[in-house]
C-alpha cells in the first residue's frame, strides 16, 4: 500500500501493519450492533482476530478488538445477515486501509465490505463487479471524510468495543426500566378499574328496588316508553328509571335482578383479582427500584428481564435485555436497532397462558376479533365464544391433528365467558369448534361470525383459575 493511500499523519500505517497479516486468512463470523454503530468481523489468521470499526451513532473509529462484541444484533439483522452471506467462509484477499474508509476484499464468488468510521460512518456491501449489494444505515450517511486513525489499534480496539457494550447496556436498562413502568402503569389501571367494579357492589340493593318497583308499577308505564317515574314507597319520592322501548316495563325487571345478581356472584372474583393485582404492584414496584440500582452491565440486566417477564412483562418490550447476542439471536441493543423506525405491529389480541403454558389468545375488540379469527388463527386451531352472549373470540392454537387438552379447553372457556357479557354468572355455556366451522358473512356487523359443528361446554367459574390465567396476560 502506498503511503499516501494511508491515514492521516501516518497513522493509518499503524492498522495496516496490524491486519497485513490477516492476508489469505479465513472470515469466521461478522458481527453488527446498529444502535451503536460497531461492526466486526473475526478472521483466523493463526489465532482469532476481530477488524472492528464504529460507524456511529455512538461509537466511532478502528482498531484491533480483543473480542466480539457482547451486545449485537442477530443473524437476521440485514447487515449481519449480507455480511454473514458475502464474507463469512470466504479468504481475505486483501485489507485497505484508505483515508475515508476500510475495505475488506474476499475471494469467490467475490464480495467487497467498506466500512467508513465516524460518527456519521456508513457500511457498503459490493459484489465482485462493484454493484451494491447493501448500504448500512439505508439512507442518511454524511460523505466520505477523511479518517482520524489511532497510532495504537490494539488500544483503540479495546477502547471501541468496551463503548459499545456500555452504550447499548444502558439503552437496555433504559428500555428495562421504560417496560417496568408501563407494567406498573398497567397494574394500577387495573387495580382501579377492579375497584370500580367493587364500588359498584354498593347499587346491588338499588338494583334488586328498581326490579321489585317495575314489576309492581310496570303495567302503568305506556308501552314504548324510554323512561319511567316510579313510586319509591320507602322514602315516599319517585325513582326516574331508563327502559328499553321495544320491550314491556314489567318485563324488564327480570335484568335489573339479574344485574345484580351479576355483581354479587363477581365479588369473589374481583375482590381475589384485586389482591393478585396489589400483590403484583409490590413487586413490581421492588422490582422498578433494583433496576434503578443495578450496573448497566449485561449480566446483571438479564436475571432482572427474567423478573421482569415473570411479572407479566410484555416480551416484545424485553427481547433480548442482557443478553449477548449470538448466531441467530437478536442481541439486546441489535434487536431493538433492527426495529427502530418503527414501531411494533399492535396485535388484535391479548394472549394468555394455562397452566400447562398453552397459548390462549382473547381479541380485544368486535373488529379485533374478526381479525383474530379471519387472519391469525389457523384452520385447525380451536374457536370458542361464550353461548349466545356478546363477547370476545378465543382462539387456542394447536398443533396440525391434535386435540385440545381438558385442561386447556377448561380454562379457554373460562376466558370466553369472562371476556363476554356472562361476566360475573356462576356457569356459563361456551360454544368451540375448529376454526375451519367458523365463517364471516359478508356485510355482517364487526365480530359477527356463524360456525357449524358445534359443542358446548358448561364452565363453572372458578376464582382461583380465573385469577390464575389474568395474571398471565401478555400486554404485547
Amino acid at each position: 500500500m502506498r503511503e499516501d493511500e494511508q491515514g492521516s499523519a501516518g497513522q493509518g500505517g499503524a492498522l495496516a501493519e496490524a491486519v497485513a497479516g490477516w492476508v489469505g486468512a479465513r472470515i469466521d463470523a461478522a458481527h453488527a450492533n446498529p444502535a451503536t454503530g460497531l461492526v466486526a468481523l473475526a478472521v483466523y489468521a493463526g489465532a482469532r482476530r476481530v477488524l472492528g470499526a464504529g460507524i456511529g451513532p455512538r461509537v466511532a473509529g478502528a482498531g484491533v478488538l480483543p473480542r466480539a462484541p457482547r451486545l449485537r444484533a442477530g443473524a437476521s439483522h440485514p447487515l449481519v445477515a449480507a455480511m454473514r452471506a458475502h464474507l463469512v467462509g470466504r479468504s481475505v484477499l486483501a485489507i485497505e486501509v484508505r483515508r475515508d474508509a476500510i475495505a475488506v476484499v474476499v475471494g469467490e464468488p467475490g464480495a467487497r465490505l467498506e466500512l467508513a468510521p465516524g460518527r456519521r460512518g456508513e457500511a457498503r456491501l459490493l459484489d465482485a463487479a462493484g454493484g451494491l449489494i447493501l448500504r448500512w444505515p439505508p439512507q442518511g450517511s454524511a460523505p466520505p471524510a477523511e479518517v482520524a486513525y489511532p497510532a495504537d489499534p490494539l488500544a483503540a480496539g479495546a477502547a471501541l468495543v468496551e463503548a459499545s457494550d456500555a452504550a447499548a447496556a444502558a439503552q437496555e436498562k433504559a428500555a428495562l426500566a421504560r417496560a417496568v413502568r408501563a407494567r406498573r402503569a398497567g397494574l394500577e389501571r387495573r387495580a382501579e378499574a377492579v375497584r370500580g367494579d367493587l364500588g359498584r357492589l354498593g347499587s346491588v340493593a338499588r338494583l334488586q328496588k328498581t326490579g321489585q318497583l317495575l314489576l309492581a308499577q310496570g303495567a302503568r308505564v305506556p308501552r314504548g316508553a324510554a323512561r319511567a317515574l316510579l313510586d319509591d314507597w320507602e322514602t315516599g319520592g319517585t325513582i326516574e328509571v331508563a327502559l328499553d322501548p321495544a320491550r314491556p316495563a314489567r318485563a324488564q325487571a327480570e335484568a335489573f335482578f339479574a344485574r345484580a345478581r351479576r355483581y354479587q356472584r363477581g365479588e369473589a372474583v374481583m375482590r381475589a383479582r384485586l389482591a393478585e393485582t396489589e400483590r403484583a404492584l409490590e413487586a413490581i414496584a421492588a422490582l422498578e427500584a433494583d433496576v434503578a440500582a443495578a450496573e448497566a452491565r449485561p449480566e446483571a440486566l438479564e436475571p432482572l428481564a427474567q423478573r421482569a417477564r415473570s411479572l407479566g412483562v410484555s416480551r416484545a418490550d424485553l427481547a433480548g435485555v442482557g443478553a449477548a447476542g449470538g448466531a441467530g439471536e437478536p442481541g439486546a441493543a441489535g434487536a431493538r436497532g433492527a426495529r427502530a423506525g418503527r414501531a411494533a405491529p399492535r396485535l388484535p389480541f391479548h394472549a394468555y397462558r394455562s397452566a400447562t403454558g398453552a397459548a390462549i389468545l382473547v381479541g380485544r375488540g368486535a373488529a379485533d376479533n374478526d381479525a383474530l379469527t379471519t387472519k391469525h388463527a389457523r384452520p385447525h386451531d380451536l374457536w370458542l365464544h361464550a353461548k349466545g352472549v356478546a363477547g370476545s373470540h378465543v382462539v387456542v392454537p394447536l398443533p396440525k391433528g391434535a386435540s385440545c387438552p381438558a385442561d386447556v379447553l377448561v380454562d379457554a372457556a373460562t376466558l370466553a365467558a369472562h371476556f363476554s357479557d356472562a361476566r360475573g354468572e356462576a356457569v356459563c355455556e361456551v360454544s368451540y369448534v375448529p376454526r375451519r366451522y367458523v365463517r364471516k358473512p359478508r356485510g355482517s356487523a364487526p365480530g359477527a361470525v356463524t360456525y357449524d359443528r358445534e359443542k358446548v361446554i358448561a364452565v363453572r367459574i372458578e376464582p382461583e383459575r380465573l385469577s390464575r390465567l389474568l395474571a398471565t396476560k401478555d400486554e404485547g
